[in-house]
Order: C-alpha cells, then sequence, then structure tokens
C-alpha cells in the first residue's frame, strides 16, 4: 500500500489560491441578483416580467460568450497561461464597471444603468469559463470533485461576506443608496485576481497535475474525447455514442438544476418582502444560510464522492434538493424553523452542483476542459434565460406558486441525471490501487 502522503496528491492551497477569480466572479451574482430586480422595479418603475427580462441578458449573452471564451482559452498559448489573460482582463473590466451601476441607480439614469449591466456582463462572461477550467486543469481527475469543493468554499465565502454586506449596509427604505455594496464587490473582484496573479504559476501547476496523473496511470493526454486533426486546431470531440448520450443527459441535469435554482435567486428578495415581511436587505438572511448549507456540505460530500461515486451522492441529494421546496411551498407563512428548510435545501443545491460539473469533464480530455466547461455554462446560460422570465411570469399571475415551480424542475433534474451512464470517478480504493501498483 502506498503511503497517505503519495496516495492523496492533493494541494490544497494551490488550488484555493486558483478559486480566488471563482470567488469574485460568483459573489458577484448574488449582488446582481438581489439588488438589480430592486432597482429596476422601485426605481426605474419597471414590472416584474419586465424584470425577468432584463434579468435573463446575461444568461442570452453566456449562451454565445462562455462556450466562445472557453475555446478560445484552450488555444491560448499565453507565457502566463491559457486561463490566467482571460481572467485578469475580465477582472479588471468587471472592478470598475460593477460600481458604475450603483452610480446609475443613484443618478435614475437608465441609459447609464443598462450600459454598465452590458459591459459588466460580458467581461463576467470573458473569464466565467476560465475561473473553473483553470481548477480542472490543475487537478488530477479522481480528485476534482475534491477541487470543486475547495472552489465552492473559496467562492461561497466571498458570496457570504457580500450577503452579510447586503444584510447589514442596505437600508429598508424607498430608494436606498447601493454604492457602498457595489463599490466593496468590485474591489473584491479586483483583490481576488491580482491574488491570483501573484501566487498561481498556471503553466506550472498545470505540468504538476500531468506528472501526478502518469503516477496514477492516467495519461491525462491520452484521456476522454477522440482527436480530429482535419479541423484547426486539434479541437477535440467525443465521439462515442453512448458517452455522448450520457453528455445529453448530464447537461439536461444542469439545465433543469439552474432552471430550479435561478427561480429562487432571482426571486428571493421579492416573494420575502410579501411572504416572509422581510423588507430591505433582511431578504440576504436566507440566502446567508442557504449558502452557508452548501459551505458546510462540500467537504464531507466531496469524500463521499470518492467512496461511494458522484451519481449515486448527487441522485440522494438531488432528490432532498427537490423535497425542500414542497416544504416551503405548504408552508402558510414564515416561521424561524424555515431556515433549517433552507439550510438543508443549500447543502443540496451544492452537493448536486459540486458532483455534476466532474462528471462531464470526466468524459473529456484535458486539451478540451475550457470547450465543455463552457457548454456547460451555455446550458447553464441557457436556463437562466428561461427561468427569469417564467418565474417573472409567475410572480405577476400567482407569486404564492413560486416554490412549487422550483420543486418540480427539481424533479425533472433528478430523472435526467439517473438516465446519465459515463462520468463517476475512481474511487479512493481505486485510485489506492493504481498507486500501489
Amino acid at each position: 500500500m502506498a503511503k497517505e502522503g503519495k496516495t492523496y496528491p492533493f494541494h490544497w492551497k494551490s488550488i484555493a489560491l486558483a478559486s480566488l477569480p471563482f470567488m469574485g466572479m460568483i459573489s458577484f451574482w448574488q449582488v446582481f441578483d438581489g439588488l438589480v430586480p430592486k432597482i429596476l422595479v422601485n426605481t426605474f418603475g419597471l414590472s416584474n416580467g419586465t424584470t425577468g427580462i432584463v434579468m435573463a441578458l446575461d444568461n442570452i449573452f453566456g449562451l454565445f460568450l462562455l462556450p466562445w471564451f472557453g475555446i478560445m482559452s484552450d488555444h491560448c498559448h499565453n507565457t502566463v497561461g491559457r486561463r490566467t489573460p482571460f481572467i485578469l482582463g475580465g477582472s479588471l473590466v468587471a472592478m470598475v464597471s460593477v460600481p458604475m451601476i450603483a452610480v446609475a441607480n443613484q443618478q435614475r439614469n437608465f441609459v447609464l444603468l443598462m450600459a454598465m449591466i452590458l459591459i459588466t456582463l460580458v467581461a463576467i462572461c470573458a473569464y466565467r469559463t476560465c475561473t473553473v477550467a483553470v481548477v480542472a486543469d490543475i487537478t488530477p481527475r479522481p480528485f476534482r470533485t475534491k477541487a470543486d469543493s475547495v472552489e465552492k468554499l473559496v467562492g461561497y465565502a466571498g458570496t457570504g461576506v457580500m450577503l452579510v454586506a447586503i444584510a447589514l449596509l442596505v437600508p429598508d427604505v424607498p430608494f436606498p443608496n447601493y454604492m457602498r455594496i457595489f463599490m466593496l464587490q468590485g474591489a473584491l473582484i479586483g483583490v481576488s485576481a491580482l491574488v491570483y496573479r501573484y501566487f498561481v504559476d498556471e503553466p506550472a501547476a498545470v505540468k504538476l497535475m500531468h506528472e501526478e496523473s502518469a503516477a496514477m496511470g492516467i495519461p491525462e493526454d491520452e484521456m476522454g474525447a477522440e482527436v480530429d486533426d482535419e479541423r484547426k486546431g486539434g479541437t477535440e470531440h467525443i465521439t462515442d455514442p453512448a458517452v455522448r448520450r450520457s453528455m445529453v443527459f448530464l447537461m439536461l441535469t444542469v439545465f433543469f438544476y439552474y432552471m430550479s435554482y435561478n427561480g429562487m435567486t432571482t426571486n428571493i428578495s421579492r416573494y420575502a418582502d410579501d411572504f416572509f415581511a422581510m423588507g430591505g436587505g433582511s431578504y440576504a438572511i436566507i440566502n446567508i444560510v442557504t449558502i452557508a448549507g452548501a459551505l458546510i456540505s462540500y467537504v464531507p460530500i466531496a469524500n463521499l464522492s470518492l467512496k461511494y461515486g458522484r451519481k449515486r451522492v448527487a441522485f440522494i441529494t438531488g432528490v432532498i434538493m427537490a423535497v425542500c421546496p414542497v416544504v416551503i411551498w405548504l408552508a402558510p407563512g414564515f416561521h424561524p424553523a424555515l431556515y433549517a428548510i433552507f439550510l438543508l435545501m443549500g447543502m443540496s443545491l451544492g452537493a448536486v452542483d459540486l458532483c455534476v460539473y466532474p462528471m462531464i469533464l470526466e468524459n473529456c480530455s484535458s486539451n478540451s476542459v475550457g470547450r465543455y466547461s463552457g457548454y456547460y455554462y451555455t446550458v447553464s446560460m441557457a436556463a437562466q434565460v428561461v427561468t427569469p422570465i417564467l418565474s417573472g411570469v409567475l410572480m405577476d399571475v400567482a407569486e404564492q406558486q413560486l416554490f412549487l415551480y422550483i420543486a418540480a424542475l427539481g424533479v425533472a433534474m433528478v430523472l435526467a441525471l439517473s438516465l446519465a451512464r459515463h462520468g463517476d470517478n475512481l474511487t479512493v480504493d481505486q485510485v489506492e490501487e493504481r498507486l500501489a501498483a
């Protein structure tokens, strides 16, 4: 049996530092999804349906830009790495444009508001795929779920900071001043990118991953997709029909996951106002509890997936994810006990997301991580184009049915996941056998 240090070649510090751009990016969505709808409705008088259309713009952009930037990064040969140039460029633009959204709100300038929203969304798209691809790039396949757990912990720690800031800094007044919140968010994006650049040597980390994969009997460059040399740049595609079917079901799992999840995040601030009597920024307490559930689940879920496989863990937690909103929907009003349900819902949301993305990457080679990460985000964006509009209409005509809508989509997600036959990981026992050989 190999020694423990050799059996688990997992570099927590490097993964955590490489996850910082993800933290800057993912924390932005809590601010955007929570406060921009309030700006559009309260400051500019838009209806819930029209607000849903505006909130879907980032997802419309993502349909085209995320796979494009992912493929571009796959073919990037910069001396600082494939993903780093996109991370630094996108972060720099977003660091400036995000605070300008609050400026536009203060000036009640709708044209400026829309311009800054559009610029920010393009900037985020430019490096969103790369924030997750770089972590996969530097992690051997069996430990990608574990790496994803570290990335999520780092990312949602930053998100938690922003949610606490919203709860503390957004007053319960008709027209709040959001300047401090958006300035803090811009600073978080910029600082996380700079710290990443200073501490992470992407090419060296990728080289180490290949060496460790080879030691485990995983020749990384020979795995996954087949290479079509006639295509420009040697772009790689999955050609096995059975694997492609599994990828379709995994992508459907992602689609329904984000339909369900975004249906809550886009509408919870208004739903909490109307049904839970949570004015101002107090709705953020629900999001804080949900994020806390995800945070405490990541490491145990990653370890369970190593022991029992990603699909089994994702399926069980997916069922929980579908049941929790039913309980919330049946509740006659707000009760502090609902925080326990939101905590459990957060744990299940985090677990499903943690397992499914590595399942997708398990089916492709290291040379196409950016491409399939882009496809993953394209599908998630497609879901988030549809769900703000549908849920926005639902909020106008039958607001009390929001969590039933969320639950139904959770059921569809579980069904799609059950039909995927490929993408599970090597278990820890199999890794040890390879290292001991």
